[in-house]
């Protein structure tokens, strides 16, 4: 390269890169909308960010150039294929801005703004000096779809709240005393109805059915036959090549390949969109005249700028300067009140045409239909069924304008949805952790995992948490000798599909205290080598070195080792470092846990082998499961619930997946009796084990009886023996 010109083709790949990226992103939005048959499209990879953006710009360094010669009509139509393209892209993630708050949206659109402004600036001067003809109608075409995000952006923070406070409404009337309740079908219910109300009122769904991105459907709908055209005389003429005396040589034919492209794939949301939300609403007489009105403009749509002209503002000094003020800042709100205005009505009318032959051919069809299902002799019981069921979940759909009700075709669809994804979550529901969960028969395992005769190790004791009192007793299950393997692997299998439920329960129901909520990480950490690995803090637990050993002298190693780690954390002048505390949890709770095993077994009159240790230790475990899952339907209570409005459709299908999963859980647990225990508490192990015992107490004995017997000799022992170590090792 001999001069900065002879760069300028690969600057050229750097717009093609830029403009692949977000081709890319706008057809993933459209097949996953296809997929889960959304075909409003909603906004998931392709959002306004920081990130996209910047992309933007990039991919417009050739439209707004205006440093570079680029003569020839060739390098012209590059130029106009790129502005094309930035329609495309703001027709595409327009729903995105219903996703922001206040000063997300703010920051976003000012940046976008800020963007816009400059590439319709770079854009007339083009046109002053020559570049692009501009006449008022080419004007008027560059600039509507530019204001577009603006006129969006004014009415998210209205019809996010207006939505907020029915949502409010319906949880509150809703929400009742909450108990442990195992029933299925209340669960179900509460899930659909929730749903119903998440995705009704999303504020994508309610952007991608306003008349601006109706009318940006019409324009994209020009925008890609005048697109394809281009691209298919592009591939008829490859042989000519004609890059006129433009510095970007080559890559400009690569460039408007793939931004022709773009607009192809881009295109296929705002069309859809356009041609499919008359389908999603329930077509009435009333509804089509307020749809053939063009001239009524929703109070939504200015309430925001209405709100600013009458806010009063008191940091001004000075009645005189006041008026000044509020004079100029009402002048300006006006202005924008009545441009808001102009493009809601431009955009109407734009739509007016297609949405009245897609009127008039939606009320042919629904004639049809109930025509022929008059004709029918027997009703059908599945759409039956199907009706009422919608009906039942009406009252729950969310919309901003009280006069828009939704079709049934549209309820029917968010339904199925929400349906199918039950049953799909049936199917995968755990077997080893129900395998696990049978061999318990109620939840005495609670108060057999620790003994308070067991001295402790700190005078300050830990937390105990479901997670990692269940990957202790896992890790010391694996490290008892003479196992069969097949049955090692029943027991992790269940547990890797137990903790998972396990988790879900802790994050939900202990995320606000600190304590429990590093004994979580701590079990995570743990859990990750002992799953992978089979060690414990790297120790070994299936080593070569303690092949036969005694189930008694491995319990003991494991205690040994728990209060070596816990001595090395005091000593340490760095044990406030995360994996030293992590570290010290684990080790504490592996002190108490195995001393605990080891004094129950040298209370029986004669010591058990290792297949009795190893299924009284998993009959713990599955007690200790049973007990933290109770939780589970609170949890998928609280799930369906969430403040963050754009968070709510992804909480709610989450709780979906656990119901469909904890269909056969439920099942197992209806059977037990549950101890007289509110909610709050049930939360917590340890409060489990402050609870009386009799509650507590197993239906059916244990599958590993425990003698009675005099533990006054054994707790000394023990006490001795942590004092000489603890001393010697200090």
């Amino acid at each position: 390269m001999t001069s900065p010109k002879d760069a300028m083709p690969w600057v050229g790949l750097y717009i093609c890169g830029a403009s692949l990226v977000c081709t890319l992103a706008m057809a993933a939005d459209a097949i996953q909308g296809i997929r889960q048959r959304n075909f409003w499209f909603p906004c998931r990879f392709f959002t306004v960010n920081a990130a996209s953006v910047t992309l933007i710009a990039i991919a417009m360094k050739l439209s707004v150039d205006l440093t570079t010669e680029m003569p020839g009509v060739y390098v012209k139509t590059a130029k106009s294929c790129g502005i094309h393209f930035l329609f495309t892209m703001l027709a595409n993630f327009l729903p995105s801005l219903g996703l922001m708050g206040d000063k997300e949206l703010l920051a976003n659109i000012i940046a976008l703004g800020i963007l816009i402004i400059t590439i319709l600036v770079n854009m007339l001067i083009q046109s002053y000096i020559g570049v692009f003809p501009v006449t008022c109608i080419v004007a008027i075409y560059l600039i509507f779809p530019a204001i577009s995000p603006f006129s969006i952006a004014l009415i998210v923070p209205t019809s996010r709240r207006i939505i907020e406070h029915k949502y409010k409404e319906l949880h509150e009337l809703d929400s009742t005393c909450q108990t442990a309740n195992f029933s299925s079908k209340e669960l179900v219910r509460n899930v659909k109805k929730h749903w119903m109300m998440a995705a009704s009122g999303n504020p994508q769904f309610l952007i991608a059915c306003s008349p601006i991105c109706y009318a940006l459907g019409v324009l994209c709908s020009c925008i890609a036959i005048s697109s394809l055209m281009h691209l298919v005389d592009l591939f008829k003429n490859t042989s000519v090549v004609f890059y006129g005396k433009t510095d970007y040589k080559w890559s400009i034919q690569i460039i408007l390949t793939m931004q022709l492209f773009g607009i192809l794939v881009g295109c296929v949301a705002p069309v859809f969109r356009c041609f499919t939300t008359i389908r999603y609403f329930n077509i009435s007489r009333r509804w089509s005249m307020n749809h053939l009105n063009v001239f009524k403009v929703e109070k939504y749509w200015t309430q925001r700028l209405q709100n600013w002209r009458h806010a009063h503002v008191s940091h001004i000094q000075g009645h005189h300067c006041k008026l000044v003020f509020h004079s100029f800042k009402n002048m300006i709100l006006d202005i924008c009140i009545a441009l808001q205005i102009t493009v809601v009505v431009i955009c109407k009318t734009i739509c007016l045409v297609p949405r009245s032959f897609m009127i008039f051919f939606s009320s042919c069809y629904h004639i049809c239909m109930s025509m022929l299902k008059r004709l029918k002799e027997e009703p059908n019981a599945s759409n039956t069924n199907a009706i009422s069921e919608i009906e039942e979940y009406t009252s729950y759909v969310l919309q901003v304008d009280e006069e828009t009700k939704l079709s049934k075709r549209l309820l029917k669809n968010m339904l199925c949805s929400i349906t199918q994804l039950l049953h799909e979550s049936e199917k995968k529901a755990p077997i080893d952790l129900v395998k696990l969960l049978e061999k318990s028969k109620g939840f005495d395992g609670v108060l057999k995992f620790d003994n308070d005769q067991v001295p402790p190790l700190d005078s300050k004791e830990n937390q105990n948490t479901w997670s990692m009192v269940l990957v202790t007793l896992t890790a010391i299950a694996l490290a008892l000798p003479n196992i069969p393997n097949h049955h090692v692997k029943e027991l992790l299998d269940g547990m890797r599909e137990g903790l998972q439920f396990v988790r879900h329960v802790e994050e939900n129901l202990n995320e606000d205290i600190e304590d429990l909520v590093k004994a979580r990480k701590a079990s995570r950490r743990v859990w990750d080598t002992v799953e992978s690995c089979g060690k414990w803090l790297r120790i070994d637990l299936r080593n070569d070195e303690h092949k036969g050993k005694t189930s008694r002298e491995i319990l003991q190693w494991l205690g040994d080792e728990a209060v070596k780690v816990v001595i090395q954390f005091k000593r340490s002048k760095i044990g406030s470092l995360d994996h030293s505390v992590h570290r010290y949890i684990a080790a504490s709770s592996m002190y108490r846990i195995s001393q605990t095993i080891l004094l129950h077994c040298n209370n029986q009159e004669n010591w058990p082998n290792d297949e009795e240790i190893f299924e009284f230790v998993t009959s713990i475990i599955a007690d200790v499961v049973s007990a933290c899952l109770t939780n589970s339907p609170r949890v998928i209570t609280m799930k369906c619930h969430h403040k963050v409005i754009e968070k709510r459709e992804d909480n709610i299908m989450t709780a979906a997946r656990l119901l469909g999963k904890s269909k056969k859980i439920f099942k197992i647990l209806k059977t037990r009796q549950l101890p007289n225990i509110d909610l709050e508490t049930m939360a917590y192990i340890d409060k489990w084990r402050l609870l009386p015992k009799n509650q507590i107490s197993n239906a059916c004995a244990s599958s590993v009886q425990i003698q009675p017997g005099s533990s006054c000799h054994n707790n000394s022992v023990i006490v001795t023996i942590v004092k000489v170590f603890l001393k010697s090792e200090l």
